[in-house]
Formats: structure tokens, sequence, C-alpha cells
């Protein structure tokens, strides 16, 4: 079953499989059609219930309430990234949830299943969609320390082209937090989470050019810098189509400098 037709499925069985205010035969379904172990979980089924609790939190809150902190817990990559999802959704549609809700969020980005931090990620993208002022100030607050992972994750929630071009707030957000990415990748020591962090900014700095031309000007400044992970990250942006088919003449000319 394809991740089309199993997001389907949920949706026509929903109400039998909560029916009975049981963890059980939600789980089930959602570990029987996850995609893992594999290379690629589904999302779409993952999205599908994430929308479905959301619209069922009225009637049942308590019983999902439960659901997504047996599914947080459970040590299950995908039941941990659905979980992390759809507490994006509920907060979408129920604010009054965020005392409990924003903490297993924010520990999330720091599972060591990486599944399950990307779930944090997604919550963001919803809450930026459709909550962006919220969003926005979450972030600040969780990348007050300026945590790597959280960065990381902050940097890839943000990078959503289509919010950018409805949202100069959150274009600077994600300049702001790009160079404090890019601080951080030059100051710290070679961690695993300062390289993802690294690895993202491989692509969100393009995704910022493609929305403001003007942020090439600072490629221009991290390439003259000499400092050899940003001219790594941002001959990494070079490459990517988004800037390279818009802005021809200009990336021809940063190649020229980088060499």
């Amino acid at each position: 079953m394809g991740e089309k037709e199993s997001a389907e499925e949920l949706r026509g069985s929903w109400d039998r499989l909560i029916t009975d205010l049981q963890v059980e035969p939600v789980t089930r379904f959602m570990q029987k059609h996850s995609g893992l172990p594999g290379t690629r979980g589904n999302i779409t089924l993952a999205a599908e219930a994430s929308r479905l609790i959301a619209k069922s939190w009225d009637a049942e809150g308590l019983f999902l309430l439960g659901l997504i902190e047996k599914w947080d817990s459970s040590g299950d990559e995908y039941l941990m990234f659905a979980a992390h999802m759809a507490i994006g959704y509920i907060l979408v549609v129920r604010p009054s949830e965020e005392s409990w809700a924003v903490p297993i969020l924010y520990k999330g980005n720091f599972s060591r299943l990486w599944r399950a931090r990307e779930g944090v990620t997604f919550a963001l993208e919803a809450l930026l969609e459709k909550r962006r002022d919220y969003a926005l100030a979450l972030i600040d607050a969780w990348c007050a320390d300026r945590n790597p992972i959280v960065i990381r994750n902050a940097v890839v929630a943000l990078a959503h082209p289509s919010q950018l071009r409805a949202s100069s707030e959150q274009l600077n957000a994600l300049k702001k937090y790009n160079n404090i990415g890019m601080e951080l990748v030059a100051a710290s020591a070679k961690t695993p989470d300062v390289e993802m962090l690294a690895k993202s900014l491989g692509f969100t700095l393009s995704v910022t050019a493609e929305a403001d031309e003007s942020y090439l000007d600072m490629f221009e400044e991290w390439i003259s810098s000499c400092v050899k992970p940003w001219r790594s990250i941002v001959k990494e942006n070079l490459g990517k189509s988004r800037i390279a088919k818009k802005y021809p003449a200009r990336i021809a000319a940063l190649r020229l400098l980088l060499g």
C-alpha cells in the first residue's frame, strides 16, 4: 500500500480505530504502514494522523494526549516522528495545550533518533503556516542558548519557500539563524550536531537567497573570509539550481571568486 492509500485508509478507518479509546489499534496501523525499515518513512500517513488527531481533539483530547505521550516515549522512531508532528497540528487549533506540548516538542530536538528530531521541524512548519508569530517567538526562545542542533532544526523549519514569500518576518528569522549557524560552524568543535548543522546550512542559505537576492552579499563575505567551513557551505549552496537559474550571472561571479 502506497503513502497516499495508507493515509486514505486511516482517514476512512479513524472513527472505528479510536472508538474504544485504545491506543493499540491506531499504533498498529501506523507501524504497519510506516514504510520502515526502509529509506523513507511514510510522511503522508504521519501528516494525515496529525490532522485527524487535531480534528478530534475537542471530543477526545484526554485519550489523544495519552496516545501522544505513549508514542513519544515508545522508542519507536516512526511513532515519535508522528507524535512530534502531531503536536504542531494540535497547537494550531488548541493553543491552551502549550503547557504540556511544548516541553515534549523541545525535548524532541535532542532525540538520538533522527526521524524523531525531524518531527519537530514538521511541527514548527505547521505552526509557521498557521500561527507564525507564535512559532517565531518559540524559535527565538529555543535558540537563545545557540545550541547547534536546535539552530539546525530552526533553519530547516524556517526554510519554507512559500512561507518566506508571504512573510518578511520569517525571512528575517531565517537570515538571523543562518548567520548564527555559520558562526557556530566556524567556532565550534566538529561534533555530530555541528556537522548536521553545517549540512543543513548547505541548502538553507540558497533558499534564503532565492527569496532575497541581496543575501548573496553574505555569500561574498563568507567566501572572502577564507574560513574553510564557510567556503565549503557556500560552495554547496552555489550548486543549487534554485539560485543558479534565477541569478546566473551573480552565481557565476561568486563561483569565480570561490576559485
